[in-house]
């Protein structure tokens, strides 16, 4: 199990190892670029030396980006979906670049057109981002809370989208707090235990790479996509524990989304998480060696 936290790239994509090391993260995931405009991350050779340079030094264990928020893969605007198929090669090219391992997005919304009718082109748009990039890096449809007439809400329109895209380079990231908003009740065992049917009878664990531990600060079933830290939301510690224990996901990357104490992830988060998972707490450090 490798515990970590989605951290800043103010500064620089090598910041993030910075960052990473500050709180105690085997891996991360990053935005390359503002989560709220298409303007692409582009950056020179000797950038991408650099990053992979510390990236190594640092021994960072995995690093996902996260699309663009902006993306729409169920719309009926030619000019958005353009946009949304673009921004994606182009995060997926840069992740080859820097090595890193995927690119996380959310599907989009079909805007009450219906996941049915939108189906064909959301798998369409995915294998064109496919078909347009040889990138290693893994295209990844995250879960979404279901506000809105969002597309890949519940665990089996996320393995309908999978099924329908048909590509070994395309994975699952599962998300805690979407889950516990469509429904899936992750405070006990039991309910643990029967999320996770749900989603190995819709999706398939052999698609998930990826697990974003976020608690939820709205109740079970609401919609609504509202993070709160580790125990202090309505999924609460315990919930977590069954989690972080489940064999099913012992053994997968779990990245933080909380807010921390104002400025995301942070060690208290990691090593709370590490707590409930059963390991020893994580030291801060630089890459000089120097314990901060």
């Amino acid at each position: 199990m490798l515990l970590g936290g989605h951290v800043s790239t103010k500064g620089g994509i090598d910041k993030a190892v910075d960052f990473a090391l500050a709180i105690g993260a085997e891996v991360i995931q990053t935005h390359p670029s503002p989560p709220q405009q298409w303007q692409p991350l582009r950056i020179d050779d000797s950038v991408v030396d650099g990053y992979r340079a510390k990236a190594a030094a640092a021994g960072l264990r995995g690093h996902w980006f996260h699309a663009v928020y902006l993306i729409n893969l169920a719309t009926r605007d030619s000019t958005l979906l353009k946009r949304s198929t673009g921004s994606l090669v182009s995060y997926m090219n840069l992740a080859a670049r820097l090595g890193a391992d995927g690119v996380v997005l959310h599907p989009g919304s079909h805007k009450g057109l219906g996941f049915e009718p939108m189906l064909p082109q959301v798998a369409g748009a995915l294998r064109e981002v496919l078909d347009r990039t040889d990138s290693p890096a893994r295209l990844i449809v995250e879960n979404s809370a279901g506000q809105g007439g969002c597309v890949g809400c519940t665990f089996e329109e996320v393995g309908r989208i999978v099924d329908a895209v048909d590509s070994d380079r395309v994975g699952v990231c599962l998300d805690t707090c979407h889950s516990f908003a469509n429904g899936y009740d992750l405070r006990t065992a039991d309910g643990v235990d029967a999320a996770l049917r749900a989603f190995d009878d819709a999706v398939g664990f052999s698609q998930l790479v990826l697990v974003h531990a976020n608690d939820s600060k709205i109740e079970l079933g609401a919609n609504r996509d509202r993070h709160a830290n580790i125990g202090d939301g309505f999924i609460g510690r315990e919930g977590f524990a069954y989690m972080l224990a489940h064999p099913r996901l012992h053994d997968l990357p779990w990245i933080l989304e909380v807010p921390g104490e104002g400025n995301g992830p942070d060690l208290i988060q990691v090593n709370l998480l590490r707590e409930l998972a059963g390991l020893a707490p994580a030291t801060p450090s630089s890459l000089d060696g120097v314990a901060r």
